[in-house]
Parts: structure tokens; C-alpha cells; sequence
């Protein structure tokens, strides 16, 4: 840019500016306000001046949560009346006292745009965009304002969508491999201690252990049986695998994953719970049933008869009650967990009730459909409260209390964000994933949703780590 300013004009400028710097420099901005982006010219009062107005002009036509402020390389204290006229015949004001850019500027602002070089030394690890080959704006103030203009619609789409990136509830934040695992995955489980996930990796008989601080496979434990359900006793350090094909539940202890154990239960062990409570494990299995073990003695303890196969099945501590969903049954049972005895069962109108969770700080149960698709709110004793359509195979959901929210993994491809509004289920995003990632699991303690991606057209299986925002 041209010089506009005498050595004695700077010299004159130098206590006002340092002082305009320390009231004004650029602060990082909370996540539910503005983001700014910084404009530096050489003298800040013209080109950056003119981009800064433009520019926030566009963005409060288009309800974009930016802002933009000039900035300054070596600074001139007022902006040029040439300048101030034509913004004002355009319906525009400066956008802000000319202003020294400093470090602090660089660092806080979440997008720079530079006319001219800036300084290694102002400059820190900031990213600068340069718009180079636009005229002086004093010298040729339309044509300059055209093309700032220009470059500023340009900008404003990719702005827009970075902004309803950081704006989705759900970010992916990485994807780890799980090796060469081919065929269906089904549940997942997780050592809070040592940070390890388990993942039941059905179609390949075989249970993927994950590092999650590593963000990497630790191993893969072979040898099973259509593994579907997968639980970690803290208690004992004992990971137990309900595995369809021969009904058994197989025991490995937590450091070196060796066998330690095995309990047949006859036919589909499927999804496990740990009862931290009552120190007991629950596994549903077979035609109709759930098996009670003993992790001290590795034993089965009693069995809880039910009219149908259980798929996804809830504790309730406080009650002792376990809400079953049996699908083949179109029902939710509902069974008192130390006798046995059967306390109610909730009749269906419709099918493919395959996940359920509990929202404790409600007192209710959330059910999720398969036929049609739709997710069903009730209370503990099977008062029905809300439902929504929501996206096909589902197979997991969870509460995540902290944001008031609960996500649902679908096979479709998806998984569904809804906000809780007291009695209203509202969804708010449906975050894509893959087709046939309809397993999950959301760990409140470390804050993640992890899903579960079968080998596919989306890649080599994979853990995809979603992290909630805000």
C-alpha cells in the first residue's frame, strides 16, 4: 500500500496508539458469541477499513455470526475523508477507530485477511489469507470497493459453513481403524480405568480391544463364537462376551485379555449389563430370558424367564426393576430383578423394538422403533409422554444428560440428535455416518459417543469418535 503518513505524523501517533491497543486488542470469542474476522491494510483506514464494513454488512444480511474489525500494520490515526464519504453513500460507517494490529489480534481471530504483508513478528502461527492485486481505495474508491466486494462473497459461503460445522452437536473428532475386520459389529463396552473400548465384532468372531488415549487398536481377541454383547466388570478387572452362536458367556481378565472363564447359557447370549449395585452381571439370551452371574464366583445365580428373546434391557438401581424389550413379543417387560417376578408388560402397536434407554432424572423410558421408525417416550410405569420420527435401523440410544439431549444410532446411516424440552422431543441434527453403523455407545464420563462402522463403501472398520458440543 502507499504510504500516507510522515515519519512525524507516526512519531506524533505512538502514545495514543499504544493506549487504543490496550483497550481494543481482539479477545477471543465465548462459543455462543460473534467470531471475528481481523482486515489489515498497511495504515488500517482504508482498504481494511472498507473490507471490515463490507464485510459485516453481508454478514448481518445473511444472519452470520461474525464480525469483522480493521487492523492496522503501521498505524495512521484517522481514516481518510474519501474513504468515510463513499462508505457513507453506501449506507456504511468505519467500522472501528483505526487500530495497531498486535499479536494478541492474530492469535484471537478466527479468520485474518491481509491486502499487504505482515511481519513475522505480528504475524505469530496465524493463518493469513492475502488479497493482493487490489488498487489503493483512496486512489480508486469504486473500483477498489468492487472487487473488496467480490472477494467478500467469496467468502462468506465458506464462512457460513465452517460456522454450522462448529455449530453441529455432535463433531467427529477421529477415526480409529480396527484392523482387518470384515461382517457385521454389534455392541460396545469400555474400562473407564484404563481407557479401552470393546468392540464386538460379530461377523468376524472376535472382540476389538481399543486404546482410546492412544486413539489406536491395542488388539484383537479371536477365537468366538458371533460375539454380540460385550460388558466389563470393574469389581473383578473381567471382561465378559455373550456370544450368539453356542450361547456361551466367555470371561478375559483385563491386562493381557486371557480367557479366564466360560458360562453356557444354551443359545443367543446376547446384550450384557453390569449391575454395579447388586455386584451381579445380566445377560439376555435364548428364547426368552435373563441370566444372572455372579462375577466373585463366575457363576450363573438364577434365571428370569420372559414370553420372548430380550433385546436391549435397562437397570433401574434405585427399583431393583429391569425394563425388557421383546420385540418378537411387541412388549416391554417389566421384571423385579432379586425375585424374578414379572411386574408388568407394556403391549405395542408397533414393531422392531430393539433400543431402549432410561432417563433417570425423568423417570422415563425411551424406546426407539424399527416399523415405522420413531422414537417413543415413556414413563416408569408405561404412561406414554412423547414420540418422534426419527431415521431407520435403529439399534442404540442414549441420554446425555449434561446437554439435555438423546442420540439415536441408526443403520441408515445416520445418527439423530434430539433436544429434550420437557415433554417435547425436538430433533435438531441428523449427523451422517455410515451405512450399517447402527451400533454405539455414548460414555458420559469421557464425554464421546463412539459408533461402530463396518468394513464398507465408507472405509476399513472403524471406531468413529464423535465429540458433543458445546
Amino acid at each position: 500500500m502507499q504510504t500516507l503518513l510522515t515519519r512525524a505524523q507516526v512519531t506524533l501517533l505512538n502514545v495514543a496508539a499504544a493506549v487504543a491497543i490496550l483497550l481494543t486488542s481482539v479477545q477471543p470469542a465465548p462459543a455462543d458469541e460473534d467470531k471475528t474476522v481481523v482486515f489489515v491494510c498497511q495504515h488500517g483506514v482504508v482498504n481494511s477499513q472498507m473490507a471490515a464494513a463490507y464485510f459485516n454488512k453481508a454478514a448481518q444480511e445473511r444472519r452470520l455470526r461474525f464480525k469483522a474489525v480493521s487492523r492496522g500494520i503501521d498505524l495512521y490515526r484517522s481514516v481518510p475523508v474519501r474513504i468515510r464519504d463513499g462508505l457513507t453513500l453506501d449506507g456504511l460507517e468505519v467500522a472501528n477507530t483505526p487500530q495497531q494490529l498486535t499479536l494478541d489480534d492474530m492469535t484471537a481471530a478466527d479468520q485474518v485477511v491481509a491486502f499487504d504483508r505482515i511481519p513475522a513478528g505480528r504475524r505469530g502461527r496465524a493463518d493469513v489469507t492475502y488479497w493482493s492485486g487490489i488498487p489503493l481505495g483512496i486512489d480508486d474508491y469504486e473500483s477498489t470497493r468492487d472487487q473488496i466486494v467480490r472477494r467478500i462473497d467469496a467468502l462468506i459461503p465458506a464462512l457460513a459453513a465452517e460456522a454450522a460445522r462448529d455449530r453441529a452437536p455432535l463433531q467427529l473428532e477421529a477415526k480409529i481403524l480396527l484392523g482387518d475386520v470384515r461382517g457385521r459389529i454389534d455392541h460396545l463396552a469400555v474400562d473407564l480405568k484404563r481407557q479401552r473400548l470393546f468392540v464386538a465384532e460379530l461377523g468376524n468372531d472376535s472382540i476389538g480391544v481399543v486404546d482410546l488415549a492412544a486413539h489406536s487398536l491395542l488388539r484383537t481377541v479371536g477365537g468366538l463364537n458371533e460375539p454380540q454383547g460385550v460388558g466389563y466388570e470393574p469389581s473383578t478387572e473381567t471382561l465378559y462376551v455373550a456370544n450368539a452362536r453356542d450361547g456361551s458367556v466367555r470371561l478375559f481378565e483385563a491386562n493381557e485379555y486371557k480367557a479366564t472363564g466360560r458360562i453356557e447359557l444354551g443359545s443367543d447370549a446376547d446384550n450384557i449389563r453390569i449391575d454395579a449395585a447388586a455386584k451381579h452381571v445380566v445377560v439376555g439370551y435364548g428364547d426368552g430370558g435373563l441370566a444372572v452371574l455372579d462375577p466373585s464366583t463366575r457363576t450363573k445365580v438364577r434365571s428370569l424367564p420372559l414370553r420372548a428373546h430380550p433385546e436391549s434391557f435397562q437397570l433401574e438401581p434405585d427399583s431393583g426393576r429391569i425394563f425388557v424389550n421383546l420385540p418378537d413379543a411387541h412388549a416391554v417387560a417389566v421384571v423385579d430383578g432379586a425375585s424374578g417376578k414379572q411386574l408388568a408388560n407394556w403391549p405395542l402397536d408397533k414393531g422392531g423394538n430393539f433400543a431402549m434407554t432410561i432417563d433417570r432424572d425423568r423417570g422415563r423410558v425411551l424406546v426407539a422403533y424399527r416399523s415405522p421408525t420413531e422414537l417413543a417416550v415413556f414413563s416408569t410405569d408405561g404412561k406414554p409422554i412423547a414420540n418422534a420420527e426419527t431415521c431407520g435401523d435403529v439399534d442404540d440410544l442414549f441420554i446425555d444428560a449434561k446437554r439435555e439431549r438423546v442420540y439415536v444410532s441408526c443403520g441408515a446411516g445416520y445418527v439423530d440428535v434430539f433436544e429434550i424440552d420437557g415433554s417435547v422431543y425436538r430433533r435438531m441434527a441428523r449427523t451422517p455416518t455410515a451405512t450399517g453403523a447402527r451400533t454405539a455407545l455414548f460414555v458420559p464420563e469421557m464425554d464421546r459417543l463412539f459408533v461402530a462402522v463396518r468394513a464398507g463403501p465408507a472405509g476399513p472398520a472403524a471406531i468413529w469418535v464423535f465429540k458433543p458440543t458445546p
